[in-house]
């Protein structure tokens, strides 16, 4: 049954428990009739939806409106043998059923029509006595109320029959798919986004780190389907967890003058992600010494709540309860005793457990024997040991229930039914455990002493024989030979083994990466792989080619992963293998380089605890670095690597150190040994701006159009960053990000040519077209500019768009510009040309007749004087 047919069943069994509480509240006390009663009752069918389309699913639900009398969720009386009859369009008759009723008398199935026409369905009851035929031991006013109708006859009845038109044409929903978001989200997601669950998964902390309480995302490795993952180095929020880097003044410049990372011993971080939150306890100093446990918004690095919870965190439960009464999850945190210096601490096996939400305290759990952690079909916590010749299956959601049954007064429904934690309650861990089952214990007359080694894809592995890397002759050691046998995870039978394999002998062989229907198994003294089938115990393939340096002898935990059909692997030689998990070809490899004088390996060699990694998104994330320190040598780096080429499509300044990592809603947090932070790389939003001349343009004229990209994360909203940039942190490329990011968050150089990002400028003009005109890269202070010129007259819309990248969602920004046509300038009239005769003559006469005059002048100046 899929879920959504789960859920149409419990929503239609939820309608019908309400439509009848009236009548059961309705009910007198009273005792058995005697004679007994004959009840008369009415049958009811619905079938839905109508029309339908051929090939559709009917979901048909059928009840009578009398209550089996002592029913109560899961117990208690019902009714039996309750049927549906289909009539096809050709008068065909099938029966449905028989049934048995739920708690409020009714029965559900689901029908597929194959032919176009006319379907009827009618439900039938059957005459028949009520009797107590399911009983619980829990108190209920209704149960003990209605017993008084037990025995009493209730008469059989029929539905009036419903008819569904089923059509050629299929039904198509209302709401179509929701896409997977193109802009920067958060959380809540809403539940008509149900596409979503890909990307919103959670991350809690099922497998304990080495030498820590928590961590891994589940006890065989760090891979995460259900996110996507940072496919650039940008850092959206660093938290400083404890003073950090080089410690300055007398102490000089040395390696090993720099504040306390954590050692090899004590876990410094370590994380759980619920409902895009992310939790740790906080290591400040010794790691004896855990100060608080504290939840910080995933998204905007926000400290939500910061708690005197001393006691460190174990993991995380989502339990999503579906019952006819109440259906939906509900988030808690359990906190647990570690072990620091090999010392429990706090003392004792108690574990603490907490609301996600708020951070305050709920119950305890006393005599825990915990194992490996897994999660049930409904989020619900596992718990797989194996011990005193038997195999056990503890249930958290059990134990609970045990503890509300005995602690909750409930009148009306039992922890069955509803879920009520007890506030404030010791419950006991013993309560939980859903079956032991008894396992092999000798084999040829010796004894074996199997232990669990993995629980995958719901098979338990337990092996014997298999040495100890940590005990022993010095360096670990194999006895030359393991045991194998598998049990089933769900219910505990055998499925295969025992099977005695023969190994290397004095050899330091560990039982690794597990999933897929895979285990696999690293010799260290050889370098080598070999791979076994999880379903049958035959051997798959191996050995593998060997590595290629002597340093992978030192890979004692065999740090790998399972995930995408391949086996990767990697350690202190640097070095990163990739194997076809069916065949154990290599794939590909990847080396981190050599290393010079900056590393006392020649390489940059990678974190080996098992835990120094992640897989999600088609990408596998690891780590340089060392498991004990001193020395904290420069240029150590977190590497991301294209899972399916082994590409290298990132890497950013990390120094590796003991604990995990954790990678949800598309972030991925990571403790730094460089400076003592969680850094948090993800896509961060941006902001832009646009602006262009605010006054009228004639046509004809170019026009700028200028404006800024900027990163608008929370870590470049600091001060440190905005005293750097006031106008806000410039948006930079994927390409240049490693460097930018190390010279904001790590006070490197500041990588004089960066780039910014593309920039793309369109007008909507005045006849309603829209295009694109220019673009533009942003420079390495977010500016940018670009000209074009408008082709027509009229108002312009000018929009400047970031389509975003693998480090930034897209912005955008809008202005607009006005243009108009050149006012027409009338020309002065041109005058006719002069001819010869106004040239030469014209001139010649005005002389001549100047000359008369003034010769005139002069005679009759003379004629006076005499």
């Amino acid at each position: 049954m899929t879920l959504f047919k789960i859920k149409m069943t419990i929503a239609i069994a939820a309608f019908l428990m309400l439509s009848f509480v009236v009548s059961l509240i309705a009910v007198p006390l009273a005792n058995a009739h005697d004679p007994p009663w004959t009840i008369k009752t009415y049958c009811y069918v619905n079938a839905s939806p109508n029309p339908v389309g051929v090939g559709q699913q009917i979901a048909l639900t059928g009840w009578i409106d009398k209550v089996p009398p002592t029913a109560e969720g899961y117990w208690g009386s019902v009714w039996h043998d309750m049927t549906i009859t289909v009539t096809d369009p050709d008068g065909h008759t099938e029966e449905l059923g028989p049934y048995t009723s739920d708690a409020v008398g009714g029965v559900w199935a689901w029908y597929t029509p194959e032919k176009v026409g006319e379907y009827t369905f009618v439900c039938d009851f059957p005459e028949q006595v009520a009797y107590d035929d399911n009983p619980y031991p829990y108190f209920s006013f209704f149960i003990e109320m209605n017993k008084a109708y037990l025995g009493d006859v209730y008469e059989g009845s029929t539905s009036e029959p419903v008819t569904v038109v089923v059509q050629e044409e299929p039904l198509v929903t209302a709401f179509s798919d929701t896409p997977l978001p193109t802009e920067y989200w958060a959380r809540p997601i809403s539940s008509m986004n149900r596409e979503w669950y890909s990307i919103g998964g959670n991350w809690l902390g099922l497998g304990a780190t080495s030498f820590g309480t928590t961590g891994l995302y589940e006890s065989n490795g760090n891979f995460n389907p259900y996110t996507q993952a940072p496919g650039s180095a940008h850092v959206m929020w660093t938290e400083p967890i404890a003073f950090g880097g080089q410690i300055g003044g007398e102490f000089g410049p040395d390696e090993t003058s720099l504040y306390a990372t954590g050692t090899a011993y004590e876990a410094k971080f370590n994380a759980v992600i619920m409902y895009g939150i992310l939790y740790y306890t906080e290591y400040p100093g010794a790691g004896n010494n855990p100060t608080g446990l504290k939840a910080i918004d995933l998204h905007t690095g926000e400290t939500l709540w910061s708690k005197n919870i001393t006691t460190p965190l174990k993991c995380g439960m989502i339990y999503n309860m579906i019952t006819g009464d109440q259906y939906g999850a509900h988030a808690y945190l359990f906190t647990a005793p570690a072990t620091v210096g090999f010392v429990p601490f706090p003392l004792g096996n108690e574990w603490e457990m907490y609301d996600a939400m708020t951070g305050e305290w709920i119950l305890n759990i006393a005599n825990v024997s915990a194992g490996t952690l897994r999660t049930g079909e409904n989020g619900e916590l596992l718990s797989y040991t194996a011990g005193g010749g038997m195999l056990s299956l503890f249930n958290m959601s059990k134990c609970i229930a045990a503890g509300q049954h005995k602690y909750v007064y409930q009148t009306i429904y039992s922890a069955l039914e509803t879920w009520r934690p007890p506030i404030g309650a010791t419950i006991d861990w013993n309560d939980g455990y859903e079956w032991s089952v008894p396992i092999v214990t000798e084999m040829g007359g010796e004894p074996l002493g199997l232990a669990l080694t993995k629980v995958s894809d719901d098979v338990a592995l337990l092996t014997a024989g298999g040495g100890n890397a940590l005990a022993g002759i010095p360096g670990g050691h194999h006895p030359g030979w393991r045991v194998d046998i598998a049990y089933s995870a769900v219910d505990g039978h055998k499925l295969w083994g025992p099977v005695n394999r023969t190994l290397l002998k004095d050899s330091g062989v560990v039982v690794a990466a597990t999933g897929e229907g895979v285990y696999s198994e690293y010799t260290r003294q050889t370098f080598t792989w070999n791979a076994y089938s999880l379903e049958t115990g035959q051997k798959l393939w191996g050995p593998s080619e060997p590595t290629n340096s002597s340093w992978a002898y030192y890979d004692f935990t065999a740090p790998s992963v399972i995930g995408y059909g391949n086996l990767y692997t990697w350690g202190l030689a640097g070095e990163v293998y990739c194997f076809d998990l069916e065949t154990g070809d290599m794939k590909w490899s990847y080396n981190t380089g050599n290393s010079g004088i900056d590393s006392p390996f020649g390489s940059w060699p990678l974190g080996t605890w098992l835990t120094h990694h992640v897989l999600a998104d088609g990408k596998l994330y690891v780590r340089a670095g060392h498991d004990y320190t001193p020395p904290v040598f420069k240029g150590a780096k977190l590497y991301c690597l294209n899972a399916t080429t082994g590409e290298e499509i990132w890497e950013s300044l990390s120094f590796d150190i003991v604990g995990t990592t954790a990678c949800a809603d598309g972030y991925m947090v990571w403790f730094n040994g460089y400076d003592n932070q969680i850094y948090c790389y993800g896509k961060g939003p941006s902001a832009m701006t646009v602006s262009a001349p605010d006054t009228t343009q004639p046509m004809g004229t170019a026009i700028l159009v200028e404006g800024m990209v900027t990163d608008i994360s929370p870590g470049a909203k600091e001060y440190t960053q905005t005293a750097r940039f006031p106008q806000g942190v410039p948006a930079i490329s994927d390409e240049d990000m490693s460097a930018w990011m190390e010279y904001l968050y790590q006070q490197q150089p500041k990588p004089t040519e960066a780039t910014g990002v593309e920039v793309t400028i369109s007008v909507l003009d005045s006849n309603g077209n829209i295009y694109d005109v220019a673009t533009a890269t942003s420079e390495i202070n977010g500016f940018y500019s670009a000209t074009f010129t408008p082709p027509v007259p009229g108002k312009y819309t000018v929009y400047a768009t970031f389509a975003g990248s693998e480090s930034y969602w897209p912005s955008s920004a809008v202005t607009a510009i006005n243009v108009e046509e050149a006012p027409t300038v009338t020309p002065e009239p041109t005058p006719e040309p002069a001819s010869a005769a106004d040239l030469y003559f014209l001139p010649m006469s005005i002389g001549t007749i100047v000359a008369i005059i003034a010769i005139g002048l002069v005679l009759i100046l003379m004629l006076r004087k005499r």
